[in-house]
């Protein structure tokens, strides 16, 4: 069932006027026309792989692997109508971590331009991200339902980008949802392998 989600916006609001404004002030124009092309090539990855076709009451499963330590994984059920928030907060809690440090979820490497100057490229970010030059997708406009995982089946995860803890998400299936899977349960945990190394280690 496809309800009202629909693909997110992203908010522009004064971008273009700022950026038009200051080339014909001829002001940092290389730059400036830079940041544009960068952007359009941002826009256009995320397009890619957006969709409005997949149910959004239905649950769908990943599996998370830690890549910063070896066989560190988990499994967890979300439904289509929740948020990569969402999603990223149980990531973060399921590790045994506490939630004080930005994220970003990442496209993977063939949908990256070559060009793009950013270290974390086509990115969307945790509320309170504003280190580009230009307008990005939040991970609470994203809904899990708007990915289309045939295109892009794995997405990249980073949480607190000083410690760096990255990692793999791997869409594995979405089903119709059974009685009680509803949002007072999900999204959880459902399987898990491994040790969490600890979030803010004690260095000698």
């Amino acid at each position: 069932m496809i309800l009202n989600i629909k693909k997110p916006i992203l908010d522009e609001d004064g971008f273009y006027q700022g950026i038009n404004k200051a080339i014909q002030e001829n002001r940092h124009v290389d730059y400036l026309k830079n940041v544009i092309e960068d952007y359009e090539a941002y826009k256009k990855a995320f397009v890619a792989v957006f969709t409005e076709e997949n149910p959004d009451d239905f649950v769908y499963r990943f599996r998370i692997t830690y890549l910063n330590k070896k066989a560190v994984w988990r499994e967890i059920l979300i439904l289509g109508n929740q948020t990569f928030e969402n999603l990223a907060t149980t990531i973060i809690t399921t590790m045994g971590w506490n939630n004080d440090h930005l994220h970003g979820f990442s496209l993977p490497q063939k949908h990256q331009s070559k060009n793009y100057p950013s270290s974390i490229p086509y990115t969307f970010f945790a509320d309170g991200w504003e280190d580009d030059p230009h307008p990005t997708y939040k991970s609470y406009q994203i809904y899990i339902c708007v990915i289309n995982y045939t295109l892009c089946p794995k997405l990249e995860f980073e949480f607190d980008f000083g410690d760096s803890h990255i990692f793999t998400v791997e869409f594995k299936e979405m089903r119709k949802s059974i009685k009680g899977e509803s949002k007072k349960i999900l999204p959880k945990l459902i399987d898990q392998r491994g040790i969490a190394p600890e979030q803010y280690p004690k260095y000698d």
